[in-house]
């Protein structure tokens, strides 16, 4: 029987894999836009410096945690961004059971501007194996479950390669090497209409439901990718901060119901309603929706958590205001 081994969720921002130089010169370019909330704080360059190496220390933890659970396997929670999927077909759940795959390493875009791809080098493209049959069968029960996810053979766009939700956090936790095989399980976290926090533990359950029908022993690692609050290119972007902890307050104590509860019944404090980033909350879908933008990515913890469904460990949550985004680490014992 397959045994879910570890479970981890961390954030996936671009400032993980730059030097902390980029971070200051990220936040003179995006001043000079109108990025940020005027009450949005601002970092000194040593604490950028220090908080660097926080969310560095965080990463090697988790990495820690995810190799001494000698996984056969990992399914990821994650979302996609218009890097697979746009508005002519986006599903709000869909399973990726084709083959070995491409993908950017970390970073698909060079430059303060991020409208150059970089080159595909071994320094930047690498390739992933998958596990399709583990995959057909998660699709299969979570259709018997009274679920219906979409599914991919292939990707439909093989020149950019798997979403960077799948294959940054991978980077961390193999040391590079990528040589686990994964399974993409893609959540739409920023297009409404999104699937509710409920309906995402629901289907997380009923994943995990499934992993452990696998009838062939194998130890598989779960990854909730993405997160916390950010709403990355917005303008007048600030960092829900209160938010966040409301979220690992949760996620600390189990709570998988009263997570899910606090997720899909927030709204904009009144103060704020009228700031120019919730506007990315709509995805240009003309439809309503929760939670949106880099925050909606939060869904992907939400289904790490219900998939341990029991209390976590935090490791670090690191406020960057020069994103602003709000870094989160955690995992779930699962001995």
């Amino acid at each position: 029987m397959a045994k879910i081994t570890s479970v981890i969720a961390a954030s996936h921002s671009p400032y993980l894999f730059e030097p902390v130089t980029w971070w200051n010169e990220m936040y003179a370019w995006r001043s000079q836009k109108g990025g940020y909330a005027e009450d949005n704080p601002i970092d000194d360059a040593q604490t950028n410096v220090e908080k660097h190496a926080r969310v560095a220390a965080a990463y090697d933890e988790l990495a820690t945690v995810f190799q001494e659970s000698k996984p056969d396997v990992v399914v990821v929670f994650g979302d996609d961004q218009e890097e697979q999927f746009d508005s002519r077909n986006q599903p709000a759940l869909a399973v990726y059971v084709g083959g070995a795959y491409n993908g950017y390493r970390t970073i698909a875009y060079q430059g303060i501007g991020r409208r150059e791809l970089k080159p595909k080098t071994d320094e930047h493209w690498t390739r992933v194996n998958s596990a399709p049959d583990l995959a057909k069968s998660l699709l299969q029960s979570l259709m018997d479950q009274g679920f219906d996810p979409a599914y991919m053979t292939s990707l439909p766009n093989e020149d950019f390669g798997m979403g960077h939700a799948f294959m940054r956090p991978l980077e961390k936790l193999t040391f590079g090497r990528f040589d686990i095989p994964v399974v993409p399980v893609l959540v739409n976290g920023l297009y409404p209409p999104q699937p509710s926090a409920a309906r995402c533990v629901a289907a997380a359950h009923a994943i995990r439901k499934a992993i452990e029908s696998w009838p062939e022993h194998l130890n598989v690692a779960v990854l909730g990718s993405g997160g916390l609050w950010h709403t990355p290119g917005a303008k007048e972007a600030y960092l829900d901060e209160e938010f966040d902890q409301e979220i690992l307050a949760r996620i600390e104590s189990g709570d998988i119901d009263g997570l899910a509860a606090y997720f899909d019944a927030w709204a904009p404090p009144e103060h704020r309603r009228s700031l120019k980033c919730f506007e990315s909350f709509n995805g240009d879908t003309g439809m309503r929706g929760g939670i949106g933008s880099g925050a909606g990515e939060v869904r992907n913890w939400i289904m790490a958590a219900a998939v341990a469904d029991r209390p976590a460990i935090i490791v670090d949550y690191v406020p960057v205001y020069a994103s602003p985004c709000g870094m989160g680490f955690a995992y779930w014992p699962m001995s």
